[in-house]
């Protein structure tokens, strides 16, 4: 099992190339007939962040963190948010939408799920930069803790992509997954300190979520939080989930793999 999910990181990794020409060709696709392209990418997560902004500061949020002002927590809230959920829909169709590759023998398909998280990522880097910008607008600069947003980016990708190879891999077989998905998104992002933080009980249960501690992280690397090692118990809870996931996603995708083109 172990084995068999080293395998597709090595396929990915002597695949890079053509992984970073998909993942690339995949992010101006998405916008490749609207009348300003990829501006879009940018524009809709803008308007959804300042709508969330108005709607949560007028009636004052309750239980969000006054710390510091609430554009700032939602802010670092939403953009690990936009970068797991806008990976995880476009990667879970990704063997459907390129089915004429998938049937294509020769083809690695091992590289699709991945190429929709690295196009994702892009848009979540230009985010990181909005997000230092608001904070510094606040009073709140970066400092060394900054950098630990990459280790937390890379929690996220590498969970992402177990998360992703069991979606993708049973897509073809189960159309239905995307609307379960699209309902889960919405109960799941309130279970997390997005729009509220949580305490006491509530929080301890939400904690069972490995995103919480992705998101949360995200938030102390903008706000000079808790260095992650501070949190190391939930870090190794966060770590073995993960790797759960990732050995459980290369045996369903390896399984599955043979019978994608009978089913595409």
């Amino acid at each position: 099992m172990i084995r068999a999910t080293l395998s597709i990181f090595k396929n990915i990794f002597e695949n890079r190339k053509l992984l970073v020409q998909f993942s690339f060709n995949d992010f101006k696709s998405k916008y490749a007939g609207s009348a300003l392209g990829i501006v879009w990418a940018f524009i809709t997560p803008l308007v959804t962040v300042l709508t969330y902004w108005f709607v949560f500061s007028q009636i004052r949020a309750r239980g969000a963190d006054e710390s510091y002002p609430f554009i700032v927590y939602l802010v670092t809230g939403l953009i690990p948010w936009f970068f797991f959920s806008d990976s995880l829909l476009s990667a879970t169709n990704v063997f459907r939408e390129y089915s004429y590759l998938v049937k294509k023998v020769v083809f690695n398909v091992q590289i699709l799920p991945t190429s929709k998280i690295l196009s994702s990522l892009y848009t979540h880097l230009f985010f990181i930069l909005i997000g230092f910008g608001i904070t510094s607008l606040s009073g709140i600069f970066p400092t060394l803790k900054a950098l630990q947003l990459i280790y937390y980016l890379f929690c996220l990708i590498i969970f992402l992509t177990g998360v992703t190879w069991l979606t993708a891999s049973t897509q073809p077989f189960l159309p239905d997954i995307m609307q379960f998905i699209n309902v889960a998104m919405q109960t799941i992002m309130w279970t997390l300190p997005i729009l509220w933080s949580p305490s006491g009980w509530i929080e301890k249960l939400l904690k069972i979520n490995p995103l919480y501690y992705v998101v949360q992280g995200y938030r102390d690397s903008f706000t000079n939080g808790p260095w992650f090692w501070e949190h190391w118990q939930y870090g190794l809870y966060f770590w073995g989930f993960t790797i759960i996931l990732l050995l459980a996603g290369s045996v369903v995708f390896r399984r599955l793999k043979p019978h994608f083109s009978d089913v595409l």
